[in-house]
């Protein structure tokens, strides 16, 4: 006669953990979107991917996170132009206007975010986690 026995513990950790990762990922997602929906609702059009996700605008002018600074930090471009800013360090980082007019989610490394200017300005921003981090775009 075969007696019960209960899973192993190490087999349950397991499904556990697997479970708890699948919810995140689901989370992050959603969060994910929300934040482009809202950005999209502020004006200009913007776009957010996680890492090794191309974009349509991967073609236009870009800013590369690297090294905890913007390069470049200070960046002149055309109205009707879409930025694309590109996370390059091994950690997170966003992108957040000064007067609200754009800002991205966290970026993981490898993530995105793009932003179509549609009037001339200058526009300042900033890493919220990283307050030394500023940069400027110029449209003209």
């Amino acid at each position: 006669m075969k007696s019960w026995r209960r899973p192993s513990d190490q087999a349950h950790r397991s499904t556990t953990r697997w479970h708890g990762k699948l919810a995140g990922a689901g989370i992050a997602l959603m969060l994910i979107m929300v934040a482009a929906t809202v950005l999209a609702a502020c004006g200009g059009s913007t776009t957010t991917t996680s890492a090794g996700t191309a974009t349509s605008t991967a073609s236009g002018p870009q800013v590369i996170m690297k090294n905890t600074a913007y390069d470049p930090a200070t960046l002149t471009i055309k109205v009707g132009q879409t930025v694309t800013w590109v996370n390059q360090d091994p950690m997170q980082h966003d992108v957040v206007a000064n007067k609200g007019e754009f800002k991205s989610s966290l970026l993981a490394s490898g993530g995105t975010f793009s932003f179509k200017f549609t009037q001339a300005g200058t526009y300042a921003y900033y890493c919220s986690i990283h307050p030394n981090m500023l940069g400027t775009i110029i449209v003209q």
